[in-house]
């Protein structure tokens, strides 16, 4: 049975295609534990972003696999949810900034993966939505926690609980997406943002942004200030911090 993971690095830039066109990209458990596998050895490896897409250009994803989630027991959905979770947790805590590249169907657990990552490209004629509710599930991957925060409660509700599904102007007039592009495109724009926004980019301080970034949110301003102090006690003295102030002065 072929992966339904296809991963390819190219000028550090890491792409994980998910690899089930036939069911519309849908993310089965297996695609989960791959996802898991690779993000943990990509870790030690010499790249500098990360790319999440779907294979062709129907789907990102279409969400969970239902047909595989009509098939299992009480323990095996329990499993299935925490390990979908677990993932979105690990792409939104990832060392390395994750950009997912949109067309098509974005949909469910798809944009829950989608919206775990740190950047979101998405091609015109997109559908962005979390039906869950509507097909009688819940969004349980960290849709009702992290929608709110892109787009506001109001707004959140009015895609999880009326069922309302975004195109991709809408998406981007909401804050859901960060850029829109021709249909097509979205891969090839997320790696040509990747590669001139990194490619010279110390990854130990994109990893040190990050992090305060998603561990200081909910925080207080007090305690978030403490740690981007700490953090800068670390960075002020690095190799890479005199770098760029060199390189920065022997420009001007």
């Amino acid at each position: 049975m072929a992966e339904s993971l296809l991963v390819e690095t190219i000028d550090r830039v890491a792409t994980l295609t998910i690899s089930r066109e036939q069911r519309r990209n849908a993310i089965n458990d297996a695609t989960l534990r791959l996802l898991k596998k690779t993000l943990e050895e990509l870790v030690s490896a010499d790249v500098s972003a990360v790319i999440l897409t779907g294979a062709g250009s129907k789907a990102f994803s279409a969400g969970a696999d239902i047909k595989e989630l009509a098939a299992q027991s009480m323990r095996e959905r329990i499993a299935s949810t925490d390990l979908g979770q677990s993932v979105g947790d690990m792409i939104e805590q990832y060392p390395r900034p994750v950009i997912a590249a949109i067309e098509g169907y974005c949909l469910g657990g798809g944009l829950e993966m989608a919206m775990c990552c740190d950047y979101r490209v998405c091609a015109e004629g997109a559908t962005l939505g979390l039906p869950e509710v509507a097909l009688g599930a819940l969004s349980s991957w960290g849709g009702t926690v992290r929608l709110p925060r892109l787009v506001g409660p109001a707004r959140a509700r009015e895609v999880i609980l009326f069922n309302r599904r975004l195109d991709a102007k809408e998406a981007l007039e909401w804050g859901l997406v960060n850029r829109v592009v021709p249909q097509g495109t979205s891969l090839q724009a997320a790696r040509a943002l990747a590669g001139e926004v990194f490619a010279n980019t110390d990854p130990g301080i994109v990893s040190i942004a990050k992090g305060l970034l998603t561990h200081g949110n909910g925080a207080t301003q007090r305690a978030q200030r403490h740690l981007e102090l700490l953090a800068d006690m670390s960075v002020l003295a690095s190799d890479a911090l005199q770098s760029g102030v060199t390189k920065f002065t022997d420009k001007k």
